[in-house]
């Protein structure tokens, strides 16, 4: 799965010249936590709810509010946006583009192409892609099998569900505390998952978990 085809495309972006209080007012309406800076189709920037409070805090605590307001009102986007800002190409995995939000601990990424961007990554679009690929949002049952880690085995365990006529709406695999075992976990299309449990087990894959999910 390419970050081409689960970026947002329609994206919100906001010039480096544009006034502070303008990036915090589209982040406000917008709902957004990621501005990215542009001059012209190229990114140069990212501000964020964190970098507008670091700037709202930093002039003097002396100052009259008037005074402040006034200052504040003078800063550019480009003055207080992120500079160094991890991006990635279109054509990357989504797996890998998530690996990259965890390990560097931020919350987006700005999709380059050509110099120019063309979309973003955020947390929240990851979290959709996990719905959608777990079928979390369709109706069913959830069957979490053990099994050997070798050739064969899945195709063993997908062939008893083939032989009860139910449709697999996902599948993953998880590691275990056994170095020799994998966590298979499906999510069928029936609510009736007793005769496929009964099947697996006797097959030798004890079900760990069973559950209809309506």
């Amino acid at each position: 799965m390419l970050v081409r085809k689960k970026m947002q495309k329609d994206l919100v972006t906001i010039a480096k010249n544009e006034r502070m209080t303008i990036a915090k007012k589209i982040l406000q309406e917008k709902n957004i936590r990621h501005l990215p800076v542009v001059d012209g189709k190229k990114l140069v920037g990212l501000v964020t709810n964190m970098d507008i409070r670091k700037a709202e805090a930093s002039p003097a605590t002396s100052l009259e509010i008037r005074e402040l307001h006034y200052l504040l009102d003078k800063l550019t986007v480009e003055e207080i946006m992120t500079r160094n800002v991890i991006t990635i190409a279109p054509d990357i995995s989504v797996e890998e583009a998530t690996t990259l939000l965890h390990d560097n601990k931020i919350g987006c990424l700005p999709v380059v192409e050509d110099g120019n961007l063309v979309g973003i990554l955020t947390e929240n679009d990851v979290m959709e892609i996990l719905i959608e690929v777990m079928g979390m949002k369709e109706k069913g049952s959830r069957i979490e099998v053990l099994a050997e880690d070798k050739p064969g085995a899945l195709a063993d365990i997908t062939r008893i569900i083939k032989e009860h006529n139910v449709n697999i709406i996902s599948v993953v695999t998880d590691a275990t505390n056994e170095p020799d075992k994998r966590l298979v976990v499906f999510k069928l299309k029936t609510f009736y998952f007793e005769p496929i449990k009964k099947a697996l087990e006797a097959a030798g894959f004890p079900v760990q978990y069973a559950k209809i999910e309506k």
